[in-house]
């Protein structure tokens, strides 16, 4: 099975071993959100400044500024699932808060530098909102092999949760799904353990471990939280043509996911295990920006950005336990009998995190003052994320995870583009586009450690994000009140366990096609004086 790591030479311990590539992937992305301008022109303000969200995107753009701005922006974000574990599945948001202040050099050309801005903003990098409930398809596989003899199979976790079990045998070193899931004996033969999902079989005192084929398999799970971020902005504008931009993020990651998997068997045994994950962290970066205009009196401008990694200290937890159900009763159609398989639970393990680059170019340009239009690139390499120990004891894994990470994710790449026209001088109205391209290589899965704190073996494929806004807005004096809406659009290959078998790949699970579709509805008040 190509789900383990098989670390023959060093035994190491479960708790370290709370990360992986899809932890690097959600905590390297991030959601279109800000003011209701920015969502309702797709992001897409780097070359054309003007909002206070762009701070966080391209640091110069707030050299645009001649007066101060204020603004705070609230949303509604309505997911497209069915909530999960009782959750809604929708969230008020409080998404931006944020001001700028312009100073006035006051010199009496028009040469050297005219403004020098200050501005602080807060704006939620990411909502963490999400629910599925999935009823696991093609667990009954058949082939028929080409002399006409056909062969049947059905898949289970068992099978991976067994491959683990092997490893620990071998090793004496138990991870956290193995040791929930498998029955333990002590000398006399007497059962101490009830995981009993698999079966253990002795063989001239050599132990191993055997899953059992299902027939039917349900899973759920809901994550909440967010990722939030605070730019302390700095500026220039010189000659009304050059503009320049520093800022320092801060970022605040809470984070929590419960999941639920059941698996009927063939043997008419059935089992579930619960799993909570609760990830905290706090990180920093810096940002470049430049914008400038190639044609003095033309308003066209071209813009460039600079992000570096963002630096994340974090800290996981986890906790997991499990039933087991036997005696099926076929008339009644439910199990007579069950027993607690156990708890797992881990205590709080700390590590660093580093997040890749980012680089981005935007175009940007108006017409008179009644049409604007911007352009905007960015890219990233997902697979250079990074994770690293606090002491250095667990730098051999870390070493293996960051290069499965490099196998399993690529570069991303975001593109822009807004729209915003002024039919009286008190009403705007924009639209937008927002598309991100899927950070997973085709053949990405989750691989496990044998001795991992993990008790999910599920992962998720996702594929392009397709984000289309759109909104109004509406001037008076000394300020403005901004409404956007944003519908987000994406797909995942969704796999509840790794069930790949390099010598037979034809009995492999095959993805369940799942969504992540939400709608987005913001307002922003701001006050410019």
């Amino acid at each position: 099975m190509r789900h383990l790591f098989l670390f023959s030479a060093i035994i190491l311990a479960a708790s370290a071993q709370a990360q992986d590539t899809y932890d690097a992937y959600n905590f390297s992305t991030s959601d279109l959100n800000g003011t209701a301008r920015y969502v309702g022109m797709g992001g897409a303000l780097g070359a054309l400044g003007g909002d206070l969200t762009v701070m966080g995107t391209n640091p110069a753009a707030t050299a645009m500024y001649r007066k101060n701005d204020a603004a705070f922006t609230l949303s509604e974000v309505v997911g497209g699932n069915k909530g999960a574990f009782n959750h809604d599945r929708s969230r008020f948001s409080f998404d931006q808060a944020g001001v700028v202040v312009p100073f006035n050099m006051e010199n009496p050309d028009t040469e050297g530098i005219q403004y020098i801005n200050f501005g602080v903003n807060y704006r939620k990098n990411k909502n963490f909102l999400f629910n599925q409930n999935t009823n696991v398809d093609n667990l009954n596989l058949v082939y028929d092999y080409p002399d006409g003899n056909g062969y049947f199979t059905e898949l289970s976790q068992t099978y991976q949760i067994a491959g683990l079990a092997n490893s620990c045998v071998n090793y004496n070193s138990w991870g956290s799904l193995a040791d929930l899931s498998a029955p333990m004996y002590d000398d006399d033969g007497n059962l101490t353990q009830n995981g009993c999902i698999i079966d253990m079989y002795d063989k001239n005192g050599d132990v191993f471990y055997h899953g059992v084929s299902a027939q039917d398999a349900y899973y759920q799970k809901a994550t909440y939280g967010s990722n939030v971020q605070a730019d302390i902005n700095l500026s220039f504008n010189s000659s009304d043509r050059f503009f320049f931009g520093l800022s320092l993020g801060v970022y605040d990651i809470s984070y929590d996911r419960e999941s639920y998997y059941w698996e009927f068997g063939v043997d008419n045994r059935a089992y579930d295990i619960k799993s909570t994950y609760r990830t905290t962290a706090e990180g920093y970066d810096f940002k470049a920006g430049f914008i400038f205009r190639p044609i003095e009196d033309s308003p066209f401008r071209v813009g460039v950005t600079v992000h570096t990694p963002i630096w994340y200290r974090m800290t996981d937890s986890n906790y997991a336990d499990g039933m087991y159900y036997y005696d099926y009763n076929e008339a009644t159609g439910n199990f007579d009998s069950r027993s607690a398989m156990g708890q797992i639970s881990n205590s709080e393990y700390d590590y660093n995190f580093r997040t890749p680059w980012k680089f981005g170019v935007s175009l940007g340009h108006t017409i008179g003052k009644k049409i604007a239009i911007g352009a905007e690139y960015e890219y990233t390499d997902l697979s250079t994320a990074k994770y690293s120990s606090i002491d250095g004891d667990d730098d051999y894994f870390f070493t293996q995870t960051n290069s499965f990470t490099q196998d399993m994710l690529k570069g991303q790449h975001t593109v822009k583009a807004g729209l915003e026209v002024k039919p009286l001088d008190w009403l705007s109205v924009r639209c937008g586009y927002n598309y991100v391209s899927s950070g997973f290589k085709d053949t990405a899965y989750r691989s496990l450690p044998y001795d991992g704190a993990y008790t999910e073996t599920d992962f998720t494929n996702w594929k392009g994000i397709n984000r289309f806004t759109g909104g109004v807005g509406f001037r008076f004096k000394g300020g403005y009140f901004d409404l956007a809406y944003q519908y987000q659009s994406q797909k995942g290959d969704f796999y509840a366990f790794d069930n790949y078998d390099e010598k037979d790949p034809i009995f492999t699970l095959k993805p369940t096609s799942i969504s992540n579709n939400r709608s987005q509805f913001i307002a922003t008040l701001g006050f410019r004086f």
